[in-house]
């Protein structure tokens, strides 16, 4: 079906494959140290790099420097070049931005108006059938294996009451999977555990090739079977189509709960990482993750909160509503979180990614209380 909205993608090829190039300068040349403490107790802040007697920890197992986090790395640095070089590194942009207001707006007003992103007829639809939207919208960044951090954020926004049933969402990568699990109805606390067992089973069985695989039996085992109706017209998931310009595609529209989770693991896949081979198959589209072209997708609320889990202006990223960035004292480094998104941490790291975030997201709300941030709309604004 013919795409309703398209916006212009300003990359050359030229500039991709310079990108690409340089990517080798950007990874590190050597595995970076990861403290392993001796008591992994909770504490009232997030300084790893610090941790009480602890130290560094330089013989990884080999799997950390094998071929598929190599890929993983350059792929995650070759997002991070686009983003500095789009629309997202726009001053003016702030951390709740207005929506746009027609479908054949020049430029997606929530920051990525560089790239091409379509939706079909029955996801324009399903966003129009909900007739309450509770502004505004949240959107998560793609974030890798730092998850717990979108976990912790939301939690704080579903006790405070920024986040309802009406509240539309958008997601790339693990923020495509956390939108799923807001509208899933489970707890943040049981997604949390899940996450730990994720991560259990790839420290014991190994991540590159297989967490494919393992993401998708524990998105089947947790999701209810009424996911994708609890989801339709609320959440976007985020997925890049391969072809000679990358083009962002929102899905929101789900037919199952296999179309759903088959959604979200696309949205999620990092080429040669998740699975050995290079892209993977949506609605006989050949695709990778979403994070590539729409890093923090626009949700159909009039205004937007971007979450993202790593610090924003350490990658180009300007006026983001919720990051490591509001409490810039209790955070780990940039290279730090970039080894846990791409390997599974500790689960005394888990719970700690999982406390941040929720801080993080208590900062921000202190700055915008939900009385005077949070309210219902009686019509539906497409982005």
């Amino acid at each position: 079906m013919k795409p309703r909205h398209l916006l212009p993608f300003s990359f050359s090829r030229a500039s991709v494959m310079s990108a690409l190039c340089s990517l080798f300068s950007l990874l590190p040349k050597s595995p970076p140290s990861i403290p392993t403490p001796s008591n992994p107790k909770p504490k009232s802040s997030f300084v790893p790099r610090a941790a009480p007697n602890s130290s560094p920890n330089t013989n990884l197992p080999e799997e950390r420097r094998s071929l598929a986090v190599a890929t993983g790395e350059i792929f995650l640095n070759f997002a991070s070049f686009l983003i500095k070089n789009s629309a997202y590194s726009d001053r003016r942009v702030g951390p709740v931005v207005p929506g746009a207001e027609a479908l054949n707006e020049t430029r997606d007003k929530v920051g990525v108006r560089s790239v091409v992103w379509e939706q079909r007829e029955k996801d324009v639809e399903a966003e129009r059938e909900r007739r309450i939207v509770t502004s505004p919208g949240f959107s998560f960044s793609a974030a890798g294996l730092l998850f717990p951090y979108h976990l912790g954020v939301s939690r704080l926004l579903l006790e405070k009451g920024y986040i309802k049933e009406t509240t539309p969402l958008a997601g790339s990568s693990a923020g495509a999977i956390v939108c799923a699990v807001i509208a899933s109805g489970h707890s943040m606390e049981d997604a949390l555990q899940l996450t730990k067992n994720l991560a259990d089973n790839c420290r014991t069985k190994g991540t590159a090739f297989r967490l494919g695989a393992v993401l998708r039996d524990v998105l089947e085992e947790f999701l209810p079977e009424d996911v994708h109706i609890r989801s339709n017209g609320r959440i976007r998931v985020a997925i890049t189509q391969l072809g000679w310009r990358p083009r962002g595609l929102l899905v929101d529209q789900f037919d199952s709960k296999e179309d759903l989770i088959n959604a979200v693991f696309t949205s999620s896949f990092i080429p040669g990482y998740l699975a050995p081979r290079p892209a993977t198959m949506y609605r006989k589209r050949l695709c990778i993750d979403g994070g590539l072209t729409l890093f923090m997708p626009p949700t159909s609320a009039s205004e937007t909160v971007r979450v993202c889990a790593f610090p924003a202006s350490r990658i180009g990223l300007q006026g983001i509503g919720i990051s490591p960035d509001c409490n810039p004292e209790n955070r780990a480094s940039p290279r730090q979180l970039f080894n846990w998104a791409l390997e599974p941490a500790d689960e005394y790291i888990l719970d700690k990614l999982y406390e941040l975030g929720y801080l993080d997201a208590a900062v921000w709300a202190e700055q915008n209380p939900v009385e005077s941030t949070v309210r219902d709309e009686g019509s539906l604004v497409i982005n």
